[in-house]
């Protein structure tokens, strides 16, 4: 298809076809048809991980809210649709149930807007049919990366270790060998224990011929955005995607205050690179571009040969590669959690600003492992059937920091975090931890107001990381992180034309993976109710109606909780926005939600 052609203009082609029967079919096509294809979002792809997604989020991010991996961070493995699910699902074959049904409504019309949003999802591997069937109208962009390139970003930050890529080798070849792919992938994916470089290289075939056969077949429109050029000629990057897009794009924002240096670059942007340079033993080298090529032609006698001519297109590179012995490697740094001792977290206070009282510090991931361990007690588990209702449990190697020992039925906390502020946390676990607490949430307005002088501190991969709310030269009597650190769930959302729309409420603030200016702070950007991130956390405040007194105990919120979910399975149809009406009221007590 043409270059710079919209969805629209495609037709029916780009929607990769019918969406299929049932529940979740239905869905798609509801969604879709609310909001029309100028608002479907822009789908980044990518043939696997450390291919410039973060650089091509910050170039996009002033004028494209975004969305990082929401089918594989928000959708827990045993959901039938969620990438992590060891069983790759056909659309029309999920079985979803009732809170299931309407999480997935709510994830898909928060993707939908004017301007359009960006959705990043990287090595989806065998569950790439159904992301793209998951949103028929999004154009797609397709980032990538030579093999060498990914194996020395792989090297440099020791992810293959940290990010347990001998067990996803195992979980990919296993399902290789369902009666769906074995004919065609099981090949690809031997089982005989492959060393980490000749793995790597396998890995990062198969999830690109996996890619290109799914674009192929669903007829999608593509525009590709190599890593190599953006390195070496990132203004004819912008410029391609900007008449891809058909759009302007955004200048670079300035530079954030300065915060302490970064003790964790992995997921940072805000280094420069200029060169090409992989730092790779030579035999490492060699075996992941041979393993990776190797894979592609064999390939060519089991797949179509548009297919891997197009996936062969998309590892060529290696050649622009300056490859240099690496350097004796120095132990990891420390997390950041020894950049302020627990002993200088202050007593939880709550200090007049403006026209309500604030909470002097942000809500800990030790707080947050209390309650949920209080509510798992009371009856009201965070996670039914792969939907999350409180927090996003992440591995600790992504970035999670809350943990659930099923043997001791308890929440723990990474070893270190414990006085760092909890992230990952829906807007429901925001206001269950606010009305446990005997407080609520802010409204922007109100957000807005108290940070209207306050300097962002750590923003804008500053320290690669959160660090404990204890901020660094402010006293026990004063607001710590009024700004910075994480953005904040509000107790209020944007006004919505259909009643019957899925609600939102706003995120405010800076957040140490966002920019610290001022015009981001206040730029409004709202998520659905059980949506959350890495960069989101929890501020309370008080004000006449709400203190300690007025607060409700875990086996009240799980009564709620519960009644609420019950209400989806048994009562009378709603629509997504009444269902969302009726939990906040209950949460918040405000019936005009």
């Amino acid at each position: 298809m043409a270059e710079g052609l919209s969805a629209a203009e495609c037709g029916s082609a780009v929607h990769g076809g019918d969406a299929g029967g049932g529940p979740a079919a239905d869905i798609v096509r509801r969604t879709a048809a609310r909001h029309g294809s100028e608002a479907a979002p822009v789908l980044a792809l990518a043939t696997f991980e450390r291919t410039g997604s973060n650089w091509l989020s910050d170039s996009l991010r002033a004028g494209m809210p975004q969305h990082n991996e929401p089918f594989r961070q928000q959708l827990g493995r045993a959901h039938p649709l969620s990438p992590g699910n060891r069983i790759a699902v056909a659309l029309e074959d999920a079985v979803l149930g009732a809170l299931g049904a309407h999480h997935l409504e709510c994830a898909l019309d928060d993707l939908y807007g004017q301007p359009r949003h960006l959705v990043k999802e990287t090595n989806l591997f065998f569950a790439t049919d159904t992301v793209l069937r998951l949103l028929p109208r999004s154009p797609v962009l397709v980032l990538t990366r030579a093999p060498l390139g990914i194996a020395s970003s792989f090297a440099r930050g020791r992810l293959w270790a940290r990010w347990k890529y001998a067990d996803r080798y195992a979980q990919v070849a296993a399902t290789a060998r369902s009666p769906r792919w074995r004919e065609q992938f099981a090949p690809l994916l031997p089982q005989d224990d492959p060393e980490e470089p000749v793995a790597l290289g396998r890995l990062i075939a198969v999830n690109a011929l996996l890619l290109a056969r799914s674009l192929a077949a669903s007829g999608r429109y593509f525009h590709v955005v190599p890593y190599e050029q953006h390195v070496t000629d990132r203004a004819a990057v912008l410029d391609g995607l900007a008449r891809h897009l058909r759009t302007v794009l955004p200048h670079a924002a300035p530079a954030a205050p300065a915060a302490p240096a970064a003790a964790d670059a992995t997921f940072a942007t805000s280094g420069h690179k200029d060169g090409l340079v992989a730092d790779l033993a030579p035999r490492t080298a060699e075996l992941v571009t041979a393993h990776a090529a190797s894979t592609v032609s064999l390939a060519g006698e089991l797949l179509e040969a548009r297919v891997t001519a197009t996936a062969a297109d998309w590892l060529a590179g290696g050649d622009l590669y300056e490859v240099r012995e690496p350097a004796a490697r120095r132990p990891a740094r420390a997390a950041t959690a020894a950049l302020v001792p627990a002993s200088a977290v202050p007593v939880t206070a709550y200090r007049p600003v403006t026209r309500v009282s604030w909470r002097n510090t942000l809500v800990t991931n030790a707080e947050m492992a209390d309650l949920l361990t209080l509510l798992h007690a009371a009856g009201a588990p965070n996670t039914r059937l792969g939907t999350h209702l409180l927090v996003c449990p992440m591995p600790h190697e992504r970035g999670g920091r809350l943990h659930f020992d099923a043997t001791r039925r308890r929440w723990w906390v990474s070893s270190g975090y414990e006085t760092h502020p909890a992230y990952w946390v829906t807007w429901v676990g925001a206001a269950v931890m606010a009305t446990w607490s005997g407080a609520r949430l802010p409204t922007r307005t109100e957000a807005l107001e108290a940070a209207a002088d306050a300097r962002a501190y750590n923003a804008d991969y500053a320290v690669g990381d959160t660090c404990p709310v204890a901020e660094p030269g402010r006293g026990p009597g004063q607001i710590h992180h009024m700004v910075g650190n994480l953005q904040n769930w509000c107790g209020d959302g944007p006004d919505v034309s259909d009643p019957g729309q899925p609600r939102q409420r706003y995120l405010v603030g800076a957040a140490w993976n966002t920019p610290g200016t001022p015009e981001a702070i206040r730029a409004p950007r709202s998520r659905y109710l059980l949506g959350s991130s890495r960069g989101v956390g929890i501020r309370l405040v008080r004000d006449s109606r709400t203190t300690v007194s007025s607060g409700l105990g875990a086996w009240e919120l799980a009564h709620l909780l519960n009644g609420w979910i019950d209400a989806l399975r048994t009562g009378p149809d709603r629509s997504p926005g009444d269902v969302d009406r009726v939990l906040v009221t209950a949460l918040t007590g405000d019936e005009r939600s």
